[in-house]
C-alpha cells in the first residue's frame, strides 16, 4: 500500500512540475519569439556540444574558437582563463544557476536557462525555455520554442537546440558518460577541472540509464531527419553515437 501511495504522489509531483514549467514559460513571451526565430538559422554545417567530463582539455576548447559551440554549467567559470567564449551557453540545474549566477549575468554571449527558474533567478537578457520530463518514452523536441524534453542531462537539451537550429553534423566532446564510482557518485574526478566541482553541496546521483535512453532517442530522431551526431570525446563510455577523432576534424 505504501508503494502504491508513493507512486501516486510521484505522478502528482511530476504533473505539478511540468505544469509549473509551462506557467513560467508562458510568462516568457519574449523568449518564445527568440526561440522561434532560431529555427533552421544555420541550415547545415556542423557544431560542437561540449560536456565537462574528465577527457576534455583546455587545448580542445582553444581549437573550437572558430566553431559554433554549445557549452554549459560551471565551465563558465573558466572562460576568462582559457580563454574561450561559446556561441551558446546553457544552465538548467537549480544549483548550477545558483552557484554561477554572477558569471551568467556577465557572460557576453547567448544564454539559455530553463524557464522554471525565471522568477526565482531573474537574469537580464537570458532566453528561457520550457522543459517537460516524460520518461516513457523520452521525447525529443522538434520545436524548442514550445518545449524541450529532459534527458536528465543538459547535454540532451543542447542536442535538441542544435538540431532545431538546422545543423546537420553535431559533434559531442567531453561527454564521457561515466562517473567516479560505478556511475553512482559525482565527485571532483567527474570533471576535467576539479574547480568545476562544488564540495560544499550535495550532488544527486547521476541518472546514467536515463541519459543513455535520451541519447538513443536523439540518435533515432536525428538519423530520421538527416542529422548526424558523432561522439568526438576522448574515451569515455558513450557508444550510442559513432565515434569521430577530434583532432582529425581540424586537419
Amino acid at each position: 500500500m505504501a508503494g502504491a501511495n508513493s507512486n501516486i504522489w510521484g505522478r502528482v509531483w511530476h504533473k505539478m512540475w511540468n505544469a509549473m514549467n509551462y506557467i513560467y514559460g508562458a510568462m516568457m513571451f519574449r523568449s518564445y519569439l527568440r526561440l522561434r526565430a532560431m529555427k533552421n538559422i544555420y541550415n547545415g554545417g556542423r557544431c560542437f556540444v561540449i560536456g565537462n567530463g574528465p577527457s576534455l582539455r583546455n587545448e580542445d576548447l582553444r581549437m573550437l574558437k572558430n566553431e559554433t559551440t554549445f557549452a554549459c554549467n560551471s565551465l563558465i567559470r573558466l572562460f576568462d582563463e582559457i580563454p574561450f567564449t561559446p556561441t551558446y551557453y546553457f544552465a538548467q540545474d537549480n544549483h548550477i544557476i545558483l552557484d554561477n549566477k554572477e558569471y551568467i549575468e556577465k557572460l557576453a554571449t547567448t544564454r539559455f536557462v530553463k524557464s522554471h527558474y525565471a522568477s526565482r533567478y531573474h537574469i537580464p537578457g537570458v532566453t528561457y525555455y520550457k522543459m517537460l520530463f516524460p520518461k516513457n518514452p523520452i521525447g525529443f523536441s522538434r520545436d524548442i520554442a514550445n518545449v524541450v524534453y529532459s534527458g536528465q542531462t543538459v547535454t540532451y537539451s543542447m542536442i535538441q537546440f542544435a538540431a532545431y537550429m538546422g545543423f546537420k553534423e553535431i559533434y559531442l566532446i567531453g561527454v564521457d558518460c561515466n562517473y567516479s564510482t560505478g556511475n553512482t557518485i559525482i565527485s571532483a574526478d567527474s570533471y576535467f577541472d576539479k574547480r568545476l566541482f562544488n564540495s560544499s553541496r550535495s550532488y544527486a546521483p547521476p541518472e546514467v540509464d536515463t541519459n543513455l535512453l535520451a541519447f538513443a532517442r536523439a540518435k533515432e530522431v536525428c538519423d530520421r531527419h538527416g542529422v548526424k551526431i558523432y561522439n568526438a570525446t576522448r574515451g569515455g563510455k558513450l557508444e550510442i553515437f559513432p565515434r569521430a577523432n577530434f583532432d582529425e576534424l581540424f586537419s
